[in-house]
Formats: structure tokens, sequence, C-alpha cells
């Protein structure tokens, strides 16, 4: 089995993309760097194979197998602080700030983006939080309206009263979602950010980041309300955001 590990995972990987992708009405995010990875892992086996007594190969392969056991480390960590945020709090606030997901087919809400909407109905019909709702998310290259129309839509078809919907439709990724969404809340009720509690609403892989990008843009009364990740997704969104998180902690300012 020793001897196999290497093909064997990454067949699972190569697998698992497939049929994630199978399941999904989209492409997966970070699917494409997964099966990069397991065809990776399958070439290694050959060349490991190939080349076993050779002694330099074989201090290539001690250094390679420490940096791998320190990344593994470092993704265990980055982790645990991503389950372990808290990420289910029901009380009223004075905005709700929803984060895009990217649409379908140009103009039609995803799975995650129709969950993160559905967590917006939930905080309004059944903890009654009646704050404004500020739908935030740009028109990505492949789409025909913005992620704030189309969620705007949505809610109103949902029976959310199309003035108690603010949009932010030109960010491109979660920092800007804050960035931009700040300037509309402060210019909607002419009160500084740190004024104001803020439910972020977004998937629980997401939430962890989500806060702290909310800090660093001053919302100090910010709290989180997240909907779960749907099972086959789980090792695909929780591995991308442990990246994710490291690009955000150094370079979103």
């Amino acid at each position: 089995m020793k001897n196999v590990y290497d093909i064997l995972l990454g067949c699972i990987l190569i697998i698992y993309v497939f049929i994630v992708n199978l399941l999904s009405s989209s492409r997966i995010a970070f699917s494409l760097p997964i099966f990069i990875l397991g065809i990776l892992f399958v070439i290694y086996h050959f060349i490991r194979q190939r080349f076993a007594l050779n002694k330099y190969f074989k201090q290539f392969n001690k250094v390679m197998k420490l940096f791998i056991c320190l990344g593994i480390i470092v993704f265990i960590f980055l982790e645990i602080l991503i389950i372990s945020c808290p990420k289910s709090n029901k009380e009223n606030t004075d905005y709700i700030l929803v984060l895009g997901a990217g649409l379908n087919n140009g103009n039609q809400i995803n799975y995650i983006l129709k969950s993160r909407l559905d967590s917006v109905l939930e905080c309004v019909n059944e903890f009654n939080n009646h704050g404004y709702i500020v739908v935030s998310g740009g028109k990505g290259n492949d789409e025909r309206i913005s992620e704030a129309e189309a969620m705007k839509r949505y809610l109103v078809e949902q029976g959310i009263p199309e003035e108690k919907i603010l949009m932010e439709d030109k960010s491109k990724n979660t920092f800007e979602n804050l960035k931009f969404s700040k300037r509309i809340i402060e210019n909607h009720s002419k009160q500084n950010i740190g004024n104001l509690s803020v439910k972020i609403v977004t998937t629980d892989f997401h939430g962890f980041r989500s806060n702290i990008l909310a800090k660093r843009n001053g919302y100090d009364k910010a709290n989180l309300y997240t909907n779960k990740t749907i099972y086959y997704l789980i090792p695909t969104c929780y591995t991308r955001e442990a990246f994710a998180l490291v690009k955000s902690v150094i370079f979103d300012r």
C-alpha cells in the first residue's frame, strides 16, 4: 500500500473533481487546481518508481516531504480557524449584508448564492430582522447582469419590498464587497459604519475570512449568519478558502 499511496490519492482527486462537476449546475471554482494536483500525484508515482535508487532524487524526495508536512500543519491550523468561527448570530441589526457568489448562465443565481439569499429570508421572516438589506456583487466577464441585480430580483420575488434593498454592484471579490458596501451603508444611514450593526450573510466556509475583512474595513459591530456548504462541495470550498485566507490577510488592504 505504501508504494501506491500517491497514485491512489491522485486518482481519488481526479475522480472527485469529475463527480463534483457532474453534480453541480455550474463549474466549481478551484476544481481545476485539484484536478492538476491529482495528475501530479499520478506522474510523481511513475517518476518515483523510475528514480527510486537515485541518490539525488532521494534527497529531493526528503526535502519535498518536509515541505509537504509543514504545509499540512499550516493547512490544518487554518481549517481549525475557519471551522471554529461563530457563524449563527440571530440578533437584529441595522443592515443585512449578503455577499455575492457568481451566477449561472450569465443571469441566474447558483446554488451557493441561493443558499445565502435564503439565509437572508430566514433572518427577516424567522428572526424578525427588519434592517435594510445590502446585496453585494459586481458583474463578471461571463455575466450579463451584476450579481447584485440577480440577488435583488430573487429577494423581491420572495416578497422583500424593493425599497428595503440596497445594491452594491461594482465589487469583484470579498474585500471589495465589504469596502464598497461600507460606502453605500454610510451614505444611506448618514452614520459611520463603526456605529452601525451589520449582519454579514455568507456560506460557512467563507465566514471567518469575511469577518476579518469586515473588521479591517471598520465594521466594528458586524456579526455573521451563514448557511452550510452542501456536502459534496466541502473538500473543494474549504481547501480553496484556506488559500484565499492567506491571500486576503497579506494583500487585501
